[in-house]
């Protein structure tokens, strides 16, 4: 089994992938969020280092860009939120130093131990794999743009190397059968903020948990584990509407407009809550394009939803009504209480079946008799005591 494991390829894993979405490095922040709402995946790649990639021909380093990420780039910086739509104006670019990790490319040769050493790399988001010709034919091609490039690969992260390995999963034995505890996988260094803490302080721990696979987890007096922000989560929302609700609200209460906003429960009261905090901190240009965005978005109506076959919905916030869409790369829609948790003694069979039944890349980890949150486990080191089973 091991030899069969070790025979692979990251091609082998590809089949069947659609291409991501490139962009070019001077695309303009608004065109990136409207190719990230028409594309099928939560994410886009822009080229890391544009100015060197003529001489050495393709790029080998991607910035990944996610709605997630450009929620920190509008919300990290007061001249930002002072001045929202001409932080969407500027270039992709500029959020590559707001919010780190890269995707790196492969060739489609290397081999999985190889991969999985790549992507245990500091703040590595995930493989950009090459498609071959005859393949990328047979692909759909995104709505044409002048800010979207012929994008030509496809994408292996964390959790499609772990969904991989967890196939074979009884080649682990008696590795599996440990409980997450004793294998040294709870990492204790959590990113977690009080319910009643300003939404405005989780920001700095949201772009280091987009970078390490994580979240953010929102606790409560007695570090019970009540709530998360999870950037899969906010790749379904409208950053013109959440990061008014960030600017304005509480961690939970900003949770609660998340829920009520995907749900597609009109949530009037917050709203003018919203609008109120963010005229009291002089942030009358935030309130005016979440006022604006509402307003385009309002002639829509729930009956004129389209279908998906993905697994991830983007819904309207505020009083927005036009079609939701689904992404790739999560489990349904789930409500920021719909958390995934496990205990320290917990076996490692069990937190990597939870974790690709949920299709995240973490599970926090809570007292058993509490509730209260002692830490998370993260596929990356899941992955590293995986790869040293594996290793001859």
């Amino acid at each position: 089994m091991a030899a069969s494991l070790l025979s692979h390829v990251v091609s082998d894993l590809c089949i069947g992938r659609p291409k991501v979405l490139t962009l070019t490095p001077s695309t303009p922040v608004a065109a990136a969020l409207a190719a990230l709402r028409a594309g099928a995946d939560p994410f886009a790649f822009v080229d890391a280092e544009p100015s060197s990639r003529a001489k050495r021909g393709a790029a080998t380093a991607y910035v990944k860009v996610s709605v997630a990420g450009i929620l920190c780039y509008v919300c990290g910086d007061a001249g930002n939120l002072g001045d929202p739509a001409a932080a969407l104006s500027r270039p992709v670019s500029a959020i590559a130093a707001v919010v780190g990790g890269v995707a790196h490319r492969v060739d489609p040769q290397t081999s999985l131990l190889d991969a999985i050493d790549v992507l245990l790399t500091d703040g590595c988001q995930g493989l950009l794999v090459p498609l071959h010709a005859r393949a990328r034919r047979k692909h759909h091609h995104v709505p044409s743009s002048d800010a979207v490039t012929a994008a030509e690969y496809c994408v292996l992260t964390q959790q499609d190397i772990a969904r991989h390995l967890f196939g074979s999963i009884s080649h682990f034995s008696p590795v599996a059968a440990l409980t997450v505890a004793s294998l040294g996988l709870v990492r204790r260094d959590v990113h977690a903020v009080h319910v009643d803490d300003d939404a405005l302080d989780a920001i700095p721990l949201l772009r280091r948990s987009i970078s390490d696979g994580t979240a953010v987890a929102v606790i409560a007096d007695d570090d019970a584990l009540v709530r998360e922000i999870c950037p899969g989560v906010l790749g379904s929302c409208d950053v013109e509407s959440v990061s008014a609700a960030f600017a304005a609200l509480s961690a939970g209460d900003v949770m609660t407009y998340i829920d009520c906003s995907l749900s597609q429960t009109s949530p009037e009261f917050p709203l003018r809550a919203v609008r109120a905090q963010l005229k009291d901190r002089g942030l009358d240009a935030m309130a005016e394009l979440m006022d604006t965005w509402n307003a385009a978005s309002a002639p829509f109506s729930p009956s004129s939803s389209s279908s998906s076959t993905s697994s991830d919905e983007e819904s309207t916030l505020g009083r927005a009504r036009r079609p939701r869409r689904v992404l790739s790369g999560s489990f349904g829609w789930r409500s920021t209480e719909d958390v995934v948790a496990c205990h320290a003694g917990s076996s490692l069979v069990a937190v990597m079946a939870q974790a690709l039944a949920h299709r995240v890349g973490y599970v926090w980890v809570v007292d058993e008799a509490s509730g209260a949150l002692v830490g998370v486990v993260r596929f990356a080191d899941v992955l590293s005591v995986l790869q040293e089973h594996l290793r001859p």
